[in-house]
């Protein structure tokens, strides 16, 4: 084996950082690559999603406004029917009678009371016997008044049959209530011309 004497290239540390220009430019390409490539996964990776997203909207978007129209209008619809229900039941229904506010227990059903007929119309007088008949008054009589009248009353002659007169006022649709002692009997029954038993419909 041939010795040859040693140079400077024989002089290299044992142990050395140094890294030939070539490694060092290998690493670099592999760094830059997996960079790039990490990069441009994403980069699909979001085009992929919003192409998702964007087909999805497509399909499903028309049933989807189509859904929340429907259940907007039910809302509307609902909330309308709610608000209809609440003014009924606020309005008083025109077929419901006021409340008497007399108390019976002050009625004297069998006190005599005269109805009399003060319009010219015949069987007014009948008619408002046989309605106070029907109401629970025991003890009415019926003939024609002495001179016309236009606006049917009940007259009372003390304030003992104040009560009485007034039931039979609701009883007849009569609004005049009044206190007199220039009466035949102690409650009397005046029908006017006014017609207040409709007998002429």
């Amino acid at each position: 084996m041939t010795n040859y004497p040693r140079d400077e290239f024989d002089r290299v540390p044992e142990f050395s950082t140094r890294v030939g220009s070539h490694h060092a430019h290998g690493w670099a390409q592999s760094a830059a690559s997996k960079s790039t490539g990490g990069k441009l996964r994403w980069v699909v990776l979001t085009a992929v999603l919003v192409l998702v997203i964007g087909a999805l909207s497509f399909i499903f978007g028309p049933q989807l406004k189509e859904t929340l129209a429907t259940s907007a209008e039910s809302e509307t619809s609902q909330s309308q029917e709610k608000t209809a229900e609440s003014s009924e039941e606020a309005a008083p229904s025109e077929s419901e009678s006021p409340s008497s506010t007399i108390d019976d227990e002050d009625v004297l059903y069998g006190q005599l009371i005269g109805v009399y007929n003060a319009a010219s119309v015949a069987g007014l007088a009948n008619a408002g016997e046989e309605a106070m008949t029907e109401a629970g008054f025991t003890s009415v009589v019926a003939d024609n008044w002495t001179k016309p009248a236009e606006v049917s009353a009940v007259y009372y002659m003390s304030e003992a049959y104040r009560t009485t007169a007034e039931k039979a006022a609701e009883v007849l649709n009569i609004d005049e209530v009044l206190q007199t002692s220039n009466i035949p009997n102690r409650v009397t029954v005046v029908l006017g011309s006014d017609d207040t038993l409709v007998l002429n419909e």
